[in-house]
């Protein structure tokens, strides 16, 4: 029982200790140092840093202090997350895509995404691409040197520096907590015990694999910074209208053209006309009839009454 109480003891020892070096962040007392590739660099790990992960072992012996000497710990090189957000007017919208494209793969990035909207003239583009970040600036102006006018300009940066130092502070805790997870796991001689260490080595090795893959992502989106590019045409000049003189010619034009339109018309009635002649001749048939049966009967003498006969015999 006893040996058993000190296994569980020391795991839950280790895994205090690994929890509580994910909440200390670690000190930048040096001045920041401007890397050569734009902030895409690994920042070096600090004094304190280092301290802090060393424990004390089990032989008594005492760990490092933490408390070196400011001018003895390393300077951290900044990891900046850079971003530039242009809006551009071009003669020719299909044409600054295409050599934002080329230019982009010239220098080593790619396209995020495109939109278009529109076409020909009224044709505008949004392109989202990524260059290496000691590019940034090149790329920046290459892409401006394509407007005719810039519209706005938007420049801007993410500093994960005092993050990315964090994590990995942590990351070398819980990796001397995974050395020595291990190291009791090969003394453990109960399964009660081997399974309780194993449970921690678990816990620890996610939390490895989750610090492992932040640090990639701040890494890499240092590394590459991004470009949004709004591109739109250039607007046509404003027309101004302007009273012409007299010109006898566009009259008679005007005027020979609106006689040719009337004549087309009639042309085009007497067609119709034709066409339904059968329709309108039966109508028209049947009208004059029913119009003169009527104006006939109104128009017919009255005869006097026949005076009445005698029948009587004529005097001799």
């Amino acid at each position: 029982m006893r040996i058993k109480h000190t296994f569980g003891v020391l795991v839950v020892a280790l895994l205090l200790t690994a929890c509580g070096g994910q909440q200390a962040t670690s000190p930048m007392a040096a001045p920041p140092r401007t890397s050569s590739s734009g902030g895409a660099s690994m920042p070096a790990p600090t004094a304190a840093a280092n301290a802090a992960l060393e424990a004390k072992p089990a032989d008594g012996t005492t760990a490092s202090s933490a408390n070196a000497p400011a001018a003895q710990q390393p300077a951290v090189q900044r990891l900046v997350i850079k971003n530039a957000t242009v809006s551009l007017q071009v003669e020719n919208v299909s044409a600054a895509e295409a050599q934002i494209r080329t230019r982009t793969d010239q220098m080593g990035g790619y396209i995020v995404s495109v939109q278009t909207t529109g076409s020909d003239a009224y044709m505008s583009s949004v392109v989202v691409f990524r260059v290496p970040a000691a590019r940034f600036e090149e790329a920046l102006s290459g892409v401006e040197g394509l407007a005719r006018k810039v519209l706005s300009r938007t420049v801007g940066g993410e500093d994960v520096t005092e993050e990315y130092v964090d994590l990995e502070s942590r990351l070398r805790n819980l990796d001397a907590t995974r050395t020595r997870l291990l190291d009791l796991l090969t003394k453990a001689t109960q399964t009660d015990e081997a399974l309780q260490v194993n449970q921690a080595l678990t816990d620890v090795q996610g939390q490895i694999e989750q610090i492992q893959g932040r640090m990639k992502y701040l890494s890499q989106s240092a590394a590459f910074s991004t470009i949004t590019a709004d591109l739109q045409p250039v607007p046509p000049p404003p027309t101004i209208y302007e009273p012409d003189g007299w010109q006898p010619l566009r009259v008679a034009g005007e005027a020979l053209g609106g006689l040719v339109n009337f004549g087309q018309g009639l042309v085009n009635l007497g067609i119709v006309l034709l066409i339904w002649s059968p329709v309108w001749l039966c109508l028209l048939l049947a009208g004059r009839w029913a119009w003169r049966s009527t104006v006939g009967k109104r128009r017919a003498p009255k005869l006097p009454p026949a005076p009445p006969v005698d029948p009587s015999p004529p005097p001799a």
